[in-house]
């Protein structure tokens, strides 16, 4: 299996939830430095993995095993999370 993606495609996962519990207060109006910061980190996140997949012929990625499987469960833990509040 390709670990980049494997590690890279968890990466945006996470950032996406960030942005995507967050955005909906902030375009209500609610403005607070916690809201701002977990959107653009959550952006962050996304646009910056993107970028390292999709324009490296050979993109970084920890040499630990275990890094790359913890990023997997923060996506899944992270998705849960989303789906709750909702």
């Amino acid at each position: 299996m390709n670990r980049a993606l494997l590690y890279h495609g968890p990466l945006v996962v996470c950032g996406f939830v960030l942005a995507a519990v967050s955005v909906p207060s902030l375009v209500a109006g609610e403005f607070s430095v916690s809201g701002v910061l977990i959107a653009v980190g959550g952006g962050g996140m996304v646009l910056a993995s993107a970028y390292e997949q999709l324009t490296n012929d050979d993109p970084a990625v920890p040499e630990t095993p275990g890094l790359v499987l913890m990023a997997v469960f923060a996506a899944i833990a992270l998705v849960a999370w989303g789906i709750s509040l909702l």
